[in-house]
């Protein structure tokens, strides 16, 4: 296993194609040669190993959202690029992430470039390969504040939400003020614009799945599901797949650093080699490691975004064996587990990722949703959406679920409720905690970057 955590960390072994340690390298040079916020990085040195640009990477600081937020756009805008005359002549814009886990960020925009890095992800999954031109139908259901046509007066004709080939499916922030009706309108707009992907918030979909497997509306199969803006929950999938009967792939990225992950048809994500180069830094055993780690994100093609070693906020599990559906280039993932600033930790101080607790709450039959705050180091308040005759028993067997994994002086409470709120701007965080811990002291102290001084 440490032979796979070194190559993960380093990038020495792993498969590449011919030309990505190229693009690497050319990456790295731009962005400390010729960017003007990496000014203070250049005394950063190569490692022992000078003509491994991944030891150089390794041997970097991690870049945060501090200092896209200090540098400003236009800190990360390569020498030689004019931002004012590319924002004047609408090749580039300015926009701004959701600020859910920090301060909002202001990025510069290259719409090609987005296409070209999502046309890349769909290479790492069949269906999305079978299907996704660039020109095919799609729907989406999500917070309109992330992608849409927001409207909380009245509802919009159809006309008022399909954009290019895009159609939007609801312009309410909050699935908490959706009633039947406006669920059944989603459904009707699915079967007559037949989408051919269907891109969904999977805790949006998740609720619309819900009312199709209540009241038993046939809805369209699309070709494929992809799941963004939210770390999809294995309940999720689960109902998702029950009331579409469709392929599902969570597609992972962000807006600074474009597409990173692609699940595949066997459920592992995929790193996006021909955009992203990706550092996977381990836990210590204590905390999960050294399958369990944080990710640092490298972009590769963006001209007006050179982005190194960007904590993108997220942690991952390695994938232990071969996936089977034959694609080995870079780095391959179980899954997502979650934001740091989703960890928990138990009485002991162990941290807990979302992905722990997801993978032991989805056992809980009649559980549809659930949020859990960490109030204290040792207190733990669960509450929970059920769907079934037995809420108490739902309820208390969630709650021991969460006991056995948090340990005997955890002090877990569950409560059943009838809905739970999105966190703005309408997306859903399943795990939250009011403790304030330094994740850098979680990971493994040899892999751990550098520090930047003021």
């Amino acid at each position: 296993m440490e032979s796979l955590v070194e190559s993960s960390m380093v990038n020495r072994n792993l498969h590449y194609a011919p030309d990505y340690v190229e693009l690497v390298e050319r990456a790295l040079q731009t962005a400390l040669t010729a960017t003007p916020a990496y000014a203070s990085w250049r005394r950063f040195e190569r490692s022992a190993v000078p003509a491994n640009v991944f030891l150089h990477l390794a041997a970097l600081p991690a870049l945060t959202k501090r200092e896209l937020r200090d540098y400003g756009p236009a800190g990360f805008v390569p020498a030689g690029r004019n931002l004012g005359q590319a924002l004047a002549s609408g090749e580039v814009e300015l926009v701004q992430t959701s600020g859910t886990t920090s301060d909002q960020v202001t990025n510069v925009w290259y719409q090609r470039w987005w296409n070209e890095c999502e046309a890349n992800s769909w290479q790492l999954n069949r269906y999305a390969r079978e299907a996704a031109t660039g020109s095919h139908r799609e729907a989406i259901l999500t917070s309109p504040l992330c992608s849409g046509v927001p409207c909380e007066e009245a509802l919009l004709p159809p006309a008022e939400r399909h954009i290019g080939r895009f159609l939007f499916l609801s312009e309410r922030v909050d699935p908490r003020t959706w009633d039947d009706a406006l669920m059944a309108r989603m459904v009707s707009e699915i079967n007559a614009y037949q989408p051919v992907l269907l891109e969904a918030n999977p805790s949006f979909l998740a609720i619309l799945a819900r009312y199709i497997l209540r009241s038993g509306a046939a809805v369209y199969r699309p070709h494929l599901i992809t799941f963004t803006y939210e770390n999809p929950s294995l309940i999720h999938y689960r109902l998702i797949g029950r009331a579409f009967g469709a392929p599902l792939a969570s597609s992972y990225g962000a807006t600074e650093a474009g597409y990173v992950f692609m699940e595949c048809e066997y459920g592992r994500l995929h790193q996006v080699c021909r955009n992203v180069h990706v550092d996977f830094l381990p836990f210590r055993a204590e905390h999960g490691g050294p399958l369990v780690g944080q990710l640092l994100v490298t972009t590769l093609t963006n001209p007006w975004r050179a982005l190194l070693r960007f904590d993108i906020g997220d942690l991952a599990r390695l994938a232990e064996e071969p996936c089977s559906c034959g694609i080995d280039e870079g780095l391959t993932l179980a899954g997502i587990e979650g934001r740091t600033i989703n960890l928990t930790y138990a009485p002991n101080g162990r941290a807990v990722t979302q992905g722990e607790i997801d993978r032991a709450l989805a056992q809980v039959a009649g559980l549809v949703e659930y949020q859990l705050l960490q109030s204290a180091p040792e207190e733990y308040g669960l509450s929970l959406v059920v769907e079934g005759a037995a809420p108490a028993a739902t309820a208390d067997e969630a709650r021991g679920r969460l006991q056995t994994l948090y340990g005997a002086q955890a002090k877990v409470s569950a409560e059943v409720v009838q809905a739970i709120a999105p966190d703005p701007p309408g997306k859903y965080r399943l795990v939250k905690s009011v403790l304030a811990r330094d994740t850098s002291a979680l990971l493994e102290p040899r892999y751990a970057p550098p520090v930047l001084e003021e």
